[in-house]
């Protein structure tokens, strides 16, 4: 008999609880615990249409865009759903279950014959389509042609899923922005929760007096209750601010104190009401997909609008070479993508148990988090807010940004504790194979340095169905203008790295991998062993070059992370017990050392910093934020030696453009070759490189 792991969050605290339960497959059926957790109980289609004005993609053809809102059912006693917070305390329908409503958006070829059998769930950040933009170079815009962009996906054959999750993100229901409602928890006689509740503010601008938004309407409007702190840096003390008043349940007015500037941090803490069940947005997405891949039609007889691809050509065959006669799911792989918020929801997602849907089936095989760092979210929490992250300066404090960091399962050498990202799905044999994409700064801001090393820096050894791959150079973005231009509160220009390339090439990559079992690309990350990880905080190790000659000075801080008690308002901090982070090494241009390094970064025309710094004005000196920074290399000699750079010139870097032009190629070549890069890719940087204008 096999043991399946519940991850629970303590409603308040926030502490991680384990629950379980036992199963064993079918004779296990009458114990309860194979039947659903939760069901789709409507589909209910508001739009279908050709998409792109009835364009066709290759040998995929026309696509259609289905606009929905799904209504979910959640069994509140199912132990599959006994991590969610506050469920029980959700108002309930006369047999106990719990309902709740999400948008729901689908691509997909028209014709069945013409798909295939591969599903793609971007996880939506704040309820935006994000990397059907970014990364995919695809338009949101449905209805036209251009919204095709380079029509990546659809000339995959892929059927491409987005849904809601993230309760405080309103509901569109046509399919434009992807939001949710779910339920807000009561006592048990029917009266509001409150608690108290910390909201951040970071204005970064110098209207007074300053209107701020609360995340949770104030329970009491006696100013009494609460309390108004503000501080230059992460690192001075608070001062207490009072001048403010309520403009309302849900907003502050504050006069800022005149030895504040744009850049100060504002911590509100006061009396709140009303928490969302924000938890419920991890059983939506695995319900809803799991409907989509398992079943014929939802609970009202309704059919399921991928259910004719099971006529769709297989993509996992027997060892004979032939398909399933009777295919018992509508795709063969599922795979699960996010960026950013969205990829710290798939790590999150997997940790607490939700890729192993209530009838024990895995949901995604395949998954890919990016730009999530070592981060989960605050999410699964009472009074949750999904949409913050927690970074050197801003939002620092966040639940949901502790221990488990990496996908095995270690000892925590602070809390003593054991957990791992993958520590649930193993007991149930529902992990999937898994890509962790990071960039540059989410090695400042994101530590993700604890993906593979543990908290006092030791080597962690990852399962062999994780792969790690370091898109070297980046900030916390996709540059997707090639155009660097000063943010009014950053110091320096920003950074121009786009590895747009480098994740389509994986996308397909993982999609092998998991439908005919091809080796992906090997693991390009820091390690010990080569010494590419060093002290974020010594240059000299690192192998930064002195740039303050031109004007660049080496950061002083970044996000650093210590065991941080969550139970209490505001959190408490033990600064004796800080989680060892490194940061990437660095060349002696300033370009980070290890990765998979585009031909932006691998023949650079000047040095792309993961890192920027805050201007004057705007508490100097911290973290800019998600920013990193480009700095051009001087074009010749002459001007190098006038303003005193230390990096090599343009002019003794390259005989000239054609020079240039060749090495990109053949930067790109190495990197298609090692299956780190399509030819189409390719293709496009060779043309960028031409059309580059630095060279006389």
């Amino acid at each position: 008999m096999s043991k399946i792991l519940v991850r629970g969050l303590a409603a308040v605290m926030g502490a991680s609880v384990a629950l379980v339960f036992t199963g064993c497959g079918s004779s296990d059926s009458g114990s309860g615990l194979l039947t659903p957790a939760g069901t789709i109980r409507s589909f209910e289609i508001k739009s279908r249409t050709d998409a792109f004005g009835g364009a066709a993609f290759g040998s995929a053809g026309v696509y259609e865009s289905i606009a929905a809102v799904a209504t979910g059912r959640l069994d509140p006693a199912h132990p599959s759903n006994a991590g969610i917070v506050d469920l029980a305390r959700a108002p309930k329908a006369a047999d106990g279950w719990v309902e709740y409503k999400v948008d729901v958006s689908i691509l997909r070829p028209k014709s069945a014959a013409a798909a295939r059998r591969v599903l793609f769930y971007d996880v939506v950040n704040r309820g935006n389509k994000l990397a059907h933009s970014l990364y995919f170079n695809e338009g949101s815009d449905f209805t036209t042609s251009a919204g095709a962009g380079t029509g990546f996906l659809m000339r995959q054959g892929y059927t491409v899923v987005w849904s809601g999750w993230q309760g405080d993100i309103a509901m569109s229901s046509d399919g434009t922005r992807i939001g949710a409602s779910f339920p807000v928890a009561t006592n048990a006689d029917g009266t509001p929760i409150t608690a108290t509740n910390r909201d951040e503010f970071i204005f970064d601008n110098t209207t007074n007096p300053a209107t701020a938004t609360l995340s949770y309407p104030a329970s009491d409007l006696n100013q009494a209750l609460a309390t108004l702190r503000v501080k230059q840096r992460q690192a001075d003390a608070w001062q207490t601010v009072a001048t403010w008043t309520y403009s309302g349940s849900k907003s502050i007015l504050i006069t800022r104190p005149a030895n504040m500037d744009a850049g100060a941090i504002y911590e509100f803490i006061y009396p709140a009401k009303d928490p969302v069940v924000m938890g419920i947005g991890f059983a939506a997405i695995r319900d809803l997909v799991s409907f989509l891949r398992y079943e014929n039609a939802d609970a009202s007889g309704a059919p399921n609008p991928l259910a004719d691809l099971k006529n769709a050509p297989c993509e996992i065959k027997d060892s004979a070479g032939a398909c399933p006669a009777n295919p018992r799911t509508t795709v063969d792989v599922a795979l699960l993508e996010g960026i950013s918020q969205s990829g710290r929801l798939v790590r999150d997602f997997i940790w607490q148990g939700f890729n192993a849907d209530g009838q024990r089936r895995k949901v995604f095989d395949g998954a890919m988090p990016l730009i999530a760092g070592g981060r989960k979210t605050w999410t699964n929490f009472r009074f949750a807010q999904p949409g913050r992250f927690s970074r050197q300066h801003e939002d620092h404090f966040q639940a949901g940004d502790q221990f488990p960091f990496t996908y095995a399962t270690t000892t925590d050498p602070l809390s003593g504790r054991p957990d791992g990202i993958f520590a649930n799905c193993s007991t149930s044999d529902t992990c999937p194979k898994l890509f962790h994409l990071d960039g540059g700064n989410e090695f400042w801001q994101s530590r993700s340095s604890l993906v593979t090393l543990d908290g006092a820096g030791n080597v962690v050894a990852l399962p062999d169905t994780v792969r790690t791959y370091y898109m070297t150079g980046t900030p916390h973005a996709y540059n997707t203008t090639g155009v660097s231009s000063k943010p009014a509160n950053c110091s320096y220009n920003s950074n121009i790295v786009n590895p747009a390339s480098t994740t389509r090439a994986l996308t397909v990559a993982m999609v092998d991998w998991l439908a005919r079992g091809k080796a992906p690309p090997a693991s390009r990350w820091p390690s010990r062993a080569d010494s590419t990880f060093a002290d974020p905080l010594n240059s000299v190790a690192v192998g930064m070059p002195d740039l303050n000659p031109i004007g660049i000075a080496y950061p002083g801080v970044y996000n650093r992370l210590d065991l941080t008690d969550y139970s209490v308002v505001p959190p408490t901090v033990d600064a004796s017990k800080m989680y060892v982070v490194r940061a990437p090494t660095t060349d002696g241009d300033g370009n980070d050392r290890p990765g998979v390094r585009t031909p932006d970064v691998a023949v650079p025309l000047g040095t792309h910093l993961p890192w920027n710094l805050r201007a004057p004005g705007f508490a100097s000196g911290e973290l800019c934020g998600t920013q990193g920074s480009y700095i051009a290399f001087a074009q010749t000699d002459a001007a190098r030696t006038a303003s005193r750079d230390p990096r090599t010139s343009l002019q003794s870097r390259y005989a000239g453009k054609a020079d240039y032009v060749a090495k990109v190629t053949a930067a790109a070549n190495a990197l298609r070759d090692q299956g780190l890069m399509l030819q189409e890719d390719v293709d496009r940087w060779v043309q960028r490189a031409n059309a580059v204008t630095v060279f006389p």
